[in-house]
């Protein structure tokens, strides 16, 4: 039936789906799981829809219909396009906790926000009506075949976005009659256990960007000795951090905050997702060096609201404590931790909140040797701090009829940039041209993506424009 999702306004249509939420024993509590239809705007539409799998893990793909309608609007014009939001996620029976409130953790040290974190989670998997052990990925993927059997869809092309390219790859190998093509947007692969290594990923974006500093004219004689800088920040930080009085970035309210080298870098390795963004690094650093921690402040403030949305914290940790934690085994060592500068958060958080989540057996698919023959054009981008180009030369081992694509300007997530949107269009209507498995498979052109260029560095609070007004009035 038509309805409309959050900040779209055009009609989509939506449905439900019951299923067993446990279901190998087919019966037991039942949960409703939630979809939306962009239907093809050409009434001669192609047979095989595009099916978008989410982020995260824990991302409403019904949510991300406003970035689907512009990214995949010439993949829409003659394919419908599905978001399902699976178990757990989104509205399909969402394993939502309430999370601490943001100006509340800011103020407390990390020992104090562990234990506020484990009672929180202790009392939502009480609050719950819900087994969180039965909400894993490939459970999920066996709903999703199931509703795209049940809207007609017999095979169909898949673009994954980040954890999504995992969830895709799973479902590929489950169902390969299913999987027509696909794209791999911010490749995961099964050997990437993304907590063990985003310290290692978050370093090389970093290092990329200090790179990027020096070889900038303006950046560089702004910022002379950057990773200095970053060294003396981390020094004024301390042991135990620094409280800050600040105003709330948006309510303009006086708040505490507690810098500490910990969030300081974890807050660093958010920055460094989107390019743009990133370009205020230098100045950031900077600033924090000399005990000035607005700018921090205020990025980190616009990026702890902005990265929630969308997200269902109970299906993100039954995912990554399943399918994640219990991999690394009983005490995961990161591998040279002692020297990371960023991102060594992200495993001491998830850590702490599975040791009160309860955890399903690691599922057995990933015991499996996982591939998939579908045609699949993987995307990433060289300044991503989470899945470098790195991890989509891996995935590509597993995938033997498949392309790999790198955005040198980029960072994570390809497919909103430059020519991204035109190049899936294209492996979407031409990959499969010989249908035969054996067929030799030719390719793309990828080379736009060579014209993207990184935005400039800002050197002062109002950006590059302001440099070069005060280089043209010296």
């Amino acid at each position: 039936m038509p309805c409309h999702v959050d900040n779209y306004r055009q009609e989509v249509l939506c449905g439900s789906h019951t299923v067993a939420e446990d279901r190998a024993a087919a019966s037991g509590r039942q949960i409703t799981l939630h979809f939306a239809v962009l239907a093809a705007v050409d009434g001669a539409a192609a047979e095989d829809p595009l099916v978008i799998f989410a982020g995260g893990p824990g991302q409403s793909a019904i949510s991300m219909v406003p970035f689907v309608r512009t990214v995949f609007r010439g993949v829409n014009e003659r394919r419908d396009v599905v978001l399902i939001d699976q178990r757990g996620m989104g509205a399909s029976h969402p394993l939502q906790c309430d999370e601490p409130e943001i100006d509340t953790v800011l103020s407390l040290t990390p020992e104090a926000q562990d234990r506020l974190s484990r009672e929180l989670l202790s009392d939502c998997l009480e609050s719950l009506d819900a087994d969180v052990t039965l909400y894993t990925q490939d459970i999920a993927n066996q709903d999703i075949h199931e509703i795209l059997l049940g809207l007609g869809y017999g095979r169909v092309n898949v673009y994954g976005a980040s954890w999504g390219t995992r969830s895709a790859l799973l479902f590929a190998h489950r169902y390969p009659e299913q999987v027509r093509s696909m794209v791999l947007d911010g490749a995961l692969p099964l050997g990437n256990m993304a907590p063990l290594n985003a310290g290692t990923d978050a370093d090389r974006a970093l290092q990329l960007l200090f790179d990027d500093c020096a070889a900038a004219d303006a950046c560089a004689a702004a910022f002379p000795d950057l990773p200095g800088a970053f060294d003396a920040a981390m020094e004024r930080l301390g042991a135990d951090g620094v409280m800050v009085e600040s105003m709330h970035p948006s309510r303009g309210e006086s708040r505490s905050v507690l810098w500490t080298r910990q969030r300081f870098g974890d807050a660093l390795r958010s920055v460094l997702y989107t390019p743009d963004l990133s370009r205020l690094v230098p100045w950031i650093v900077q600033q924090v060096s000399r005990g000035d921690y607005r700018a921090l402040d205020g990025v980190f403030g616009f990026l702890s609201t902005a990265m929630a949305e969308g997200m269902t914290v109970g299906a993100s940790l039954t995912i990554f404590c399943s399918e994640e934690l219990q991999r690394m085994g009983p005490s995961p060592q990161v591998v040279g931790e002692a020297q990371q500068r960023l991102g060594r958060g992200i495993l001491a958080n998830i850590s702490n909140a599975c040791s009160v989540w309860p955890k399903a057996p690691v599922p057995a698919i990933y015991g499996e040797d996982v591939i998939s023959e579908a045609p699949t054009l993987i995307l990433s981008g060289e300044l991503d701090p989470i899945t470098p180009p790195s991890w989509g030369d891996v995935m590509q081992r597993a995938l033997p009829r498949s392309q790999h694509l790198v955005a040198k300007a980029t960072g994570h997530n390809v497919a909103p940039r430059g020519c991204g949107p035109e190049l899936i269009e294209e492996w979407i209507e031409t990959a499969w041209d010989a249908e035969d498995p054996e067929g030799a498979l030719d390719g793309i052109d990828g080379s736009c993506l060579d014209t993207l260029e990184r935005p400039s560095f800002f050197v002062a609070p109002s950006g590059p424009a302001m440099q070069s007004q005060e280089a043209m009035g010296r």
